[in-house]
């Protein structure tokens, strides 16, 4: 460290999920960033993590990492016109030439995933994987549906519920999907 120091290259150690990480890790991570010398730190953290860090920083335990926290950020879930633009981007960069989800399961796709970028990837994973499996070109609403139902972060009515069914049926009438997709 001290040598990249010397010659005016920082360090900066990326950690994904860090709500994962136990306790003395963290504590770790934090006796590193004391490492300094008389100008600048030789070392800096960025932690990438869920809500659960949050809770688990508000403890006793790691005041101390908290109190040396710098800057903090966090995600607002995608409004549903982002998660369209968002899916479309992704299947873009993945090589798709044309739309793979239509217009109201990917409204769908936004409202069931409530935003949240990896409840949207699953979502849309599962529904593509559906849609294949039917030899159907586009994924609609239904296999939105069901693939909402088979996703336990994702709260819809009990498949039972006839009303539930009519009201999808409907919504998919409605804006235009028809029983093509379905």
């Amino acid at each position: 460290l001290m040598l990249l120091a010397a010659a005016g290259r920082p360090v900066v150690v990326l950690v994904d999920e860090a709500q994962a990480l136990p306790d003395d890790t963290l504590e770790a991570l934090r006796l590193l960033t004391n490492l300094e010398t008389e100008q600048h730190k030789l070392l800096q953290v960025v932690l990438f993590a869920q809500p659960e860090l949050d809770q688990r920083l508000a403890g006793h335990q790691l005041r101390q990492l908290r109190q040396r926290i710098t800057f903090s950020c966090a995600l607002q879930p995608l409004h549903h016109t982002e998660v369209s633009w968002y899916v479309q981007q992704r299947l873009h960069k993945a090589g798709a030439a044309q739309p793979l989800f239509s217009t109201q399961a990917l409204r769908l796709l936004g409202f069931w995933s409530r935003g949240i970028p990896r409840l949207v990837n699953l979502l849309a994973h599962k529904a593509l994987l559906l849609s294949f499996g039917k030899g159907q070109p586009v994924a609609g609403c239904w296999q939105v549906w069901l693939a909402a139902l088979d996703t336990e972060d994702v709260t819809v009515m009990p498949k039972q519920s006839p009303l539930w069914l009519l009201l999808l049926l409907l919504l998919c009438v409605v804006t235009g999907v028809g029983w093509v997709w379905l």
